[in-house]
């Protein structure tokens, strides 16, 4: 009986016009949704790229004009602007703090529309004012892009819907579920045998798109994409036994097909919306602008307080002290800049420190509710696979201030002690890189939650068919 039902399956799925429709459709936005990411990822690695060919020619002309200073000619600038300054260096020749796409990010533009992918810290700049967002189209902000993570996570369950909505309610108003019932085979076998022939012909189909989709845009098929496509198959999954368990109520066609996009809704647009609402209420981020105000107003009423900073600056750091600064001296005047610049740093820390915590808290309480919405759960998972979550991009801010200080503390000894740059240092100069290692991948959990849902709606649908038997089907 099984086999039978299955073939009949086929055939029934084969014959209908919604195959080549729901075939033309995956391949269509499938292929023009990894189009479209693959440019927005070659945009921002071609920004990178740029900048740092512009670092290397830099630095050649640097290397130049560092041998004709050592050589006693004269090079054309301002000596303020001589690269054998620390300060001028510091300032005029920052690294590249560049944050490249990964294997899978066309996948998910994720937070990269947000942020900026290189800055450049620099000697004089401040740790918390490096501009990590860019300007953005509020029209894509609202909308989203049109990613292969925009089709999976909403257009595929509406996909799903329309595939399977009408299983068993259309067999009940052609009159042919008599039929079904009179056989040795449950109802809800009979639909869940349906439910699993249509779930495998669709994922097979939705595979090789997406393979088709990787391979044409250059992606690695490794590991990492695999993991991706069985996300994509556990979160069809749960559309596909939703749809069985709504079928299994016994509804009219058009009552299924409302009940589901009702559901859909709820699941992938009303439920995210209402969680990202209340982390911004419950945990407000401090604004940016009232950071950088405060910075400012500390700075002012530091400056009329150098002499005594600089002071303590030098009890607390005496491998510094060279020799008397002489206040009338860009030697001295840069003592104290750099003294007050200093506690400066000290005093925002606690500033700091809150806002980071408010970001933080607002992710873990959306982690914390996940649990909610298979929507969340799924992007989350493909944010992650494609470095484009807002775990990874703060893990990035955090690794470029850590180099901003290392950039800091390169060129300071020189300032204090007075010690030219020379060409042979250009070869010293730190090099940034992204710390990885504490990032933890949500992936195996929200696998899991996935399964758990899945598991649960069959749970239910057998339940209630046990609860109800077959009668209530025969009904309408």
């Amino acid at each position: 009986m099984l086999s039978l039902n299955i073939v009949t399956e086929l055939r029934t799925i084969f014959r209908n016009y919604w195959l080549a429709a729901i075939t033309i459709l995956l391949i269509t936005v499938c292929l023009y949704a990894g189009w479209n990411g693959q440019n927005h990822v070659d945009r921002h690695q071609d920004s990178i790229t740029s900048a740092l060919e512009e670092m290397q020619e830099a630095d050649d002309l640097m290397a130049a004009q560092l041998d004709s200073i050592e050589r006693g000619l004269k090079i054309g600038l301002p000596t303020w602007q001589y690269p054998s300054s620390p300060t001028a260096t510091g300032d005029r020749a920052p690294r590249v703090a560049a944050f490249p796409p990964g294997n899978l990010a066309l996948i998910s533009t994720g937070q990269s529309d947000m942020f900026n992918h290189y800055v450049k810290p620099t000697l004089t700049g401040d740790s918390f004012s490096i501009g990590f967002t860019e300007l953005s189209s509020p029209v894509s902000l609202l909308m989203g892009n049109f990613d292969p993570a925009f089709v999976l996570v909403y257009l595929l369950p509406l996909i799903i819907i329309s595939f399977c909505y009408n299983i068993l309610s259309s067999e009940k108003e052609h009159g042919s579920l008599v039929l079904v019932a009179s056989s040795p085979l449950s109802v809800r076998r009979w639909l869940l045998q349906k439910i699993a022939v249509r779930f495998v012909v669709l994922i097979l189909l939705l595979t090789i798109c997406l393979l088709l989709m990787l391979m044409m845009n250059g992606v690695m098929i490794n590991a990492e994409a695999l993991l991706m496509i069985i996300m994509v198959w556990l979160y069809a999954a749960f559309w596909f036994a939703m749809a069985y368990f709504i079928n299994l109520r016994g509804k009219s066609s058009a009552r299924n097909a409302i009940t589901l996009l009702g559901l859909w809704v709820a699941l992938v647009l009303a439920i995210p919306s209402l969680i990202s609402q209340s982390a911004s209420t419950f945990y407000p981020v401090p604004s940016r602008a009232l950071l950088v105000n405060e910075m400012r107003t500390l700075q002012a009423e530091l400056d009329k307080k150098q002499n005594e900073i600089l002071d303590d600056y030098l009890r607390n750091h005496p491998e510094l002290i060279t020799r008397d600064a002489d206040e009338s001296t860009a030697y001295g005047w840069w003592q104290r800049y750099f003294a007050s610049k200093e506690l400066v740093s000290e005093r925002m820390a606690p500033l700091l420190d809150n806002y980071d915590e408010s970001l933080k808290q607002q992710q873990r309480w959306v982690n914390r509710l996940s649990f909610l919405s298979p929507a969340i759960v799924f992007r989350s998972s493909l944010d992650h696979m494609a470095q484009t979550s807002t775990a990874h991009y703060d893990n990035y801010r955090q690794s470029v201030l850590g180099f901003a200080d290392e950039w800091r503390n390169f060129f300071l000894p020189m300032v204090f002690q007075d010690k030219p740059f020379t060409k042979a240092m250009i070869a010293d100069l730190p090099a940034f890189h992204i710390e990885e290692s504490g990032l933890k991948s949500p992936v195996p959990a929200n696998a899991t939650i996935l399964l758990v849902m899945v598991a649960g709606l069959i749970l239910a649908s057998f339940a209630m068919s046990r609860a109800g038997k077959t009668e209530h089907l025969m009904q309408g």
